[in-house]
């Protein structure tokens, strides 16, 4: 009965391969003239687009995003017996993205792997057909691959990461602590420390930065809806292309020129009630260089990340919106090697969020070492899968 099932299943598959392979070869002709029409049309589009597809080709060939050499010293020996007034600390909210377009093409998820394989070809089939709509339409700002935007999916986890902030029950005073940041009610008082004050205008004492891909933006601006519609003092969403995803792949590459303005995607605009207009014009760029070079890797981000908090961000709370692997790497990297913590093996879920507080000390040298605090880290929204 199961080789009948499957045979049967195999077949179905063979057929809608043929037809769809017939019906393309029957269409292909009119319709890469009338591609051409539309191109010819728009060329400074067109080459843009272009433009993109080759990097994306750089990238696959030449990029070694994930390939670093291991420190040879943890992190944490670099902290035994120093001394209160040599230690400086950031209190750091890792938010992972919602799920993108390319994560629905080409990732399983919480699909059953039957489903996944069945419909994986027709799932592929209407990718390419929006992103052939995209190129021919002259939408140079869009790709459903490249810099991949939020799918439905990931809309609908972002919206729930805004439901959070709102109705959050704090079960320890250390998570009452971070939704307060969080949300804006901690207050930056100019004098290294903050005040809670719910309702005020006054700048929040957590700054909101986003890597530079379009899903952590706009992860980070439906999520922190509310806390942008209180229009409070100095309150932005930070551009940091040093939180880019440790990815070859051309949904890890941003398409958002350099210190331009960001643009939101189809799904954004699609969103009930989601005034993306309004809050894509507190986005700053003035930090985003442009895509990361081909010759970088993750630790160097890393590194960059950690030397941005201490000398270029003046508040003591950073929310970071951005990816797994680059969370993951961050974890492995600055927790100290003998502290076994789940951060370490398993992906922060779609939408969730963690904090820990990170620590640097700088030697007699001059050199800089940084450590997260292993008693502080904290799953505050979803947990790691």
């Amino acid at each position: 009965m199961i080789g009948f099932i499957i045979g049967q299943v195999l077949a179905l598959l063979y057929m809608v391969t043929f037809y769809v392979a017939w019906i393309g070869s029957s269409l292909a002709r009119p319709v890469s003239q009338i591609a051409l029409l539309f191109c010819l049309a728009q060329p400074s589009k067109t080459i843009y687009k272009l433009r993109l597809f080759g990097l994306t080709f750089i990238y696959l060939i030449g990029c070694n995003d994930k390939t670093w050499k291991k420190p040879k010293e943890c992190s944490s020996s670099h902290f035994a017996n120093v001394s209160p007034d040599k230690l400086e600390k950031k209190t750091v909210i890792f938010v992972r993205h919602g799920e993108s377009t390319w994560n629905d093409s080409f990732n399983k998820g919480d699909r059953s792997r039957l489903s996944f394989a069945v419909f994986f070809i027709p799932n592929l089939i209407y990718a390419l057909l929006v992103e052939f709509y995209l190129f021919v339409g002259g939408h140079s700002e869009e790709s459903w691959f490249f810099d991949s935007p939020l799918s439905a999916k990931g809309v609908r986890q972002a919206t729930d990461l805004r439901q959070f902030l709102a109705k959050a029950q704090h079960t320890t005073v250390a998570e009452k602590e971070v939704i307060e940041l969080m949300t804006g009610k901690t207050k930056a008082t100019g004098t290294g420390q903050s005040i809670i004050e719910n309702g005020s205008k006054a700048n929040p004492a957590a700054q909101l930065c986003s890597s530079n891909l379009r899903r952590a933006i706009s992860t980070v601006a439906i999520g922190f809806q509310d806390r942008m519609d209180e229009q409070m003092d100095q309150d932005s969403i930070l551009i940091l292309p040093c939180l880019q995803e440790i990815s070859r792949n051309p949904d890890a590459l941003s398409i958002t020129p350099p210190r331009g303005e960001v643009v939101p995607s189809w799904t954004d605009k699609d969103i009930s009630g989601f005034d993306y207009k309004r809050i894509f014009n507190q986005v700053d760029t003035k930090l985003h260089s442009g895509n990361k070079p081909v010759n970088s890797n993750g630790l160097k981000r890393m590194n960059e990340f950690t030397s941005i908090a201490f000398d270029q961000i003046e508040k003591d709370t950073i929310i970071a919106g951005g990816h797994s692997l680059w969370f993951r790497s961050f974890f492995q990297t600055f927790l100290p090697r003998d502290f076994e913590h789940v951060s370490k093996k398993k992906k922060l879920i779609n939408g969730g969020v963690a904090s820990f507080t990170l620590c640097k000390v700088t030697s007699n040298a001059g050199d800089k070492h940084f450590m997260i605090d292993p008693k502080t880290v904290n799953v505050v929204h979803g947990g790691f899968w």
